[in-house]
């Protein structure tokens, strides 16, 4: 048995790419899966703590506690780690569970097109109190088949809409993300962030471009960057009508983008 503060789980996760490990709670006085824990020794949760009050939907965590403590084994000490206790999302990064399940056929097409459906109803809600999560990538989208739903999680680096970036995973963020950090990173002498906000402005768009990404992989099994085609041309069973939704989600421009999650949930349920 393992244990954070008073926080007890019997086995832990560690995911490729993710700076924190997972665990789910496994406390007497907790319904059962009912909360889950990041730690890290190095990561901070203290910003994340903070914002996940701000929004209030079944499909975005709801936080229970934070801090740093010692995490132990069997009652020996291991080592210090912050932690983050957040409600559980039963499921798994959605490209994961397409990588074992293969390719979506044509049955199964309309079931991918329900799940990104369902995750424009979270991505709506933050939008809708002016922030933006800046983040999306497969693991922080979480399938749960049983319901046909994906959670949308770890908003650490969320943002308000026209703020400048805390952080972003490269291989699924936008073009406009990929602008401000090298603005940033070449800033001319005299110059503060508030000159790279005058030539990139982060907006809802950007979002919308990580869900294409997403998207795309999932349907293809690669990812954009390395073959950007038209996903009808690797997947003859996506619809034309969907083929042309994310190749429109993909845009360099955010300005040729579908502009907002209610909008392409409306696209995406005439396909």
């Amino acid at each position: 048995m393992y244990s954070i503060n008073k926080y007890l789980f019997k086995e832990f996760k560690i995911a490729p790419g993710h700076r924190a490990n997972y665990a789910v709670l496994c406390n007497p006085e907790f319904k059962e899966r009912q909360w889950g824990m990041k730690y890290s020794p190095a990561n901070n949760y203290s910003r994340e703590y903070k914002i996940l009050p701000l929004f209030s939907h079944p499909q975005i965590p709801t936080r229970l506690a934070e801090g740093t403590d010692m995490m132990r084994k069997d009652n020996n000490s291991v080592i210090a780690q912050n932690y983050l206790v957040i409600s559980h999302f039963e499921g798994e990064d959605v490209v994961e569970y397409y990588k074992k399940k293969g390719l979506p056929d044509q049955h199964e097409i309309g079931r991918v097109i329900q799940y990104f459906s369902s995750t424009m109803l979270p991505l709506q809600h933050m939008h809708s109190k002016g922030y933006i999560h800046s983040d999306i990538k497969p693991g922080h989208l979480i399938l749960n088949p049983a319901d046909c739903t994906m959670a949308l999680i770890d908003l650490e680096c969320a943002i308000k809409i026209g703020e400048i970036i805390c952080g972003m995973s490269r291989e699924y963020a936008s073009p406009e993300q990929k602008e401000m950090i090298r603005l940033l990173r070449h800033l001319p002498d005299g110059e503060n962030e508030k000159s790279v906000l005058k030539k990139v402005r982060m907006g809802t768009a950007s979002d919308l471009y990580a869900v294409g990404l997403v998207f795309y992989q999932v349907l293809t099994g690669k990812l954009w960057q390395e073959s950007p085609t038209p996903p009808v041309e690797i997947n003859k069973s996506v619809p034309d009508k969907l083929n042309r939704i994310i190749s429109g989600m993909l845009e360099e421009n955010p300005n040729n983008r579908i502009q907002s999650a209610e909008a392409l949930k409306a696209e995406l349920e005439s396909v």
